[in-house]
């Protein structure tokens, strides 16, 4: 299957009347996979599951034992077959670290040679950790954090001693001194006050002398660790632009840089492991080679992680932190989309950088409107359409419906003012303010958790569900939620410090096809709330139909289970989640009040 001396993996005959993709290269932030892309990702499972059959302690089976943990893999069709890669490094026999596996791309710099410039720094940069471990761990300097600690305390007992036999004796002194008035007992009474004052100085000196020393002799443990901390980071520092510098990438219109310089023009460092996912190592493989790139996809193998959404076999976008400068110079030159998919802008695509100011006749009349009175307007949001307004410049519904109110000629607001969202992709069911006083009282039911939400999904076939039973009888998840920071918008299950999220939901009927169609009862309204809890292995399992941010993809999706068919299936054109009621208390008259969707769209 792959060519010798070459990492160039064939096709096979049966995949002969599969066409080449041609309609622009991939988005990698947001991409449905080409059937080609899966038959690839097909491909180099396949051959991993024959990796993992192999006799213990064969070569192969440790690289697949070592995938199995979790790996995200990467494939790129090319005009003459595809190429394979993985992210970061695997481990080979006798727990070797290694970055090249055969059939799979070479990194771009390959930082696990034996004596390499990167493995000498590496070495040093272990040596100064071991010696602040050894400091760090040095019996003479927990005992002197021990003996500060046991000085601090008996210093603490023994002027809050004297304290407390100064404020006695005072009250003593008192006492004599409003029952006579012989100068010599009074002389006496003052010296005695003096004496205490000065035996108080005196301990509190003598403490402060003890405590010092201690402290000195803690300090130059504590200097030499922080010097040793210093010099560590500052040669951390240097071996990662290092990297950087000598981490040389191509693009597709035959230019090359330093992935340091590629960040450096947007004023930006690049972080730690850049350059090691698995999509620019095709890239850069194909453009070095003079391979043509025509689609490309990342899919993730093995185990699921507890926090990020990763399912076996599912498709993922590319991490934007690490990829998103470089794929977005090393694209360059690429043929793009003539129609990309995303709803911000394309890596090849020029975009829109300002918001243009909306007209009548440029205004989206997509939406439906379920109601409206003096206080709130309810309508249908289409998918596609932003709830608010964004960077992207795009029209949203609030914006459309402000102009359209500012428009009247009676004695309406021209304000409306957003209570809730919707994610750009979902549609249905809406309620917006037409007040400010409205607003706040919409608000607050919101935060309150006392509105209630219906929505309706098509999830994926190929899981099973993992989630509970709730006291209404559904289907419950709970799992906490919280915004991955390094891969925006993404959210990630965090059980440490994520906000609470619940969500309740039973199926209406399976399709022919395998996939479901659910009804959805969130409690909380977290960020891709449903998204993740239908994705995630620890919630249903099952992405929704045409989420791509979230694996609604996978590498099976074929007619008879035969990735080398033709797949025939209709995908749809959108995220399949619909908000199909709401149910509120009105801010005006306090009547609770239903609304449902008349128009489901997928």
């Amino acid at each position: 299957m792959i060519q010798e001396k070459s990492y160039l993996w064939s096709f096979p005959a049966e995949a002969g009347c599969t066409c080449l993709p041609d309609t622009g290269f991939t988005d990698p932030f947001r991409y449905i996979p080409d059937k080609l892309v899966k038959l690839a990702g097909q491909l180099v499972i396949d051959r991993l599951a024959q990796w993992a059959s192999l006799p213990e302690g064969s070569p192969e089976r440790h690289i697949e034992s070592s995938f199995a943990e979790g790996k995200m893999l990467g494939v790129l069709v090319c005009r003459t077959g595809f190429l394979a890669a993985f992210s970061g490094t695997v481990k080979g026999p006798e727990g070797r670290v290694t970055a090249s596996v055969d059939g799979f791309v070479p990194p771009i710099i390959d930082l696990t040679e034996d004596n390499g410039h990167f493995k000498r720094k590496e070495a040093v940069i272990t040596q100064m950790n071991k010696a602040i471990d050894i400091l760090s761990a040095c019996p003479e300097f927990e005992d002197l954090k021990k003996e500060l600690k046991e000085a601090s305390e008996k210093r603490d007992a023994e002027i809050e001693s004297l304290q407390n036999r100064i404020r006695f004796s005072k009250m003593q002194r008192d006492e004599i001194r409003s029952e006579t008035a012989d100068p010599g007992k009074l002389d006496e009474l003052i010296r005695e006050s003096q004496f205490q004052k000065a035996e108080l100085k005196r301990c509190k000196d003598r403490w402060k002398s003890h405590i010092s020393e201690i402290k000195d002799r803690i300090n130059e443990f504590e200097d030499t660790i922080n010097d040793l901390k210093a010099r560590r980071s500052a040669k951390s520092d240097s071996l990662q632009k290092w990297i950087f510098e000598n981490a040389i990438v191509n693009n597709g219109a035959g230019e090359s840089s330093s992935i340091w310089e590629i960040f450096s023009r947007e004023g930006l460092i690049p972080p730690g492991g850049t350059g090691d996912c698995a999509a620019p190592k095709l890239l850069n493989y194909a453009f070095f080679h003079g391979l043509e790139p025509l689609a490309m996809g990342e899919f993730w193998y093995g185990t699921s992680p507890d926090t990020a959404v990763r399912t076996h076999g599912h498709f993922y976008p590319s991490c934007t932190s690490k990829c998103g400068p470089l794929l977005g110079y090393m694209m360059k030159g690429l043929r793009s989309p003539v129609e990309p998919v995303m709803t911000y802008r394309h890596p090849l695509m020029s975009g829109v950088t300002q918001k243009s100011e909306a007209t009548e006749s440029s205004l989206p009349t997509t939406f439906g409107n379920l109601y409206e009175d003096e206080s709130i307007i309810v309508v249908e949001k289409p998918s596609g359409m932003p709830s608010v307004p964004g960077l992207d410049g795009r029209i949203s519904l609030q914006e459309i419906l402000t102009s359209g109110m500012a428009g009247r000629n009676d004695s309406s607001p021209g304000t409306i003012h957003a209570v809730h969202r919707l994610d750009m992709d979902t549609s249905g069911v809406m309620v917006f303010a037409k007040s400010a006083e409205a607003a706040v009282n919409l608000r607050r039911q919101f935060e309150d958790h006392t509105v209630r939400k219906t929505y309706m999904a098509k999830v994926s076939a190929d899981t099973v569900s993992q989630a509970g039973s709730s006291k209404t009888g559904k289907c419950a998840i709970d799992l906490p939620l919280s915004p991955d920071y390094d891969e925006r918008p993404r959210q990630k299950v965090d059980f440490t410090q994520g906000k609470p999220a619940h969500t309740e939901y039973e199926t209406i009927r399976t399709n022919e096809d395998g996939t479901s169609d659910i009804l959805l009862y969130p409690y909380t309204g977290r960020t891709h709330q449903l998204r993740v809890h239908c994705a995630h292995h620890l919630g249903l399992g099952r992405p929704i139909v045409g989420d791509l941010l979230y694996g609604g993809h996978s590498v099976y999706e074929c007619d008879s289970g035969n990735c080398m068919e033709t797949n025939t299936k209709v995908l749809p054109g959108r995220l399949c989640l619909h908000a199909l009621s709401i149910t509120f208390l009105h801010p005006e008259t306090g009547q609770e009040l239903t609304f449902t969707s008349d128009r489901l769209s997928y």
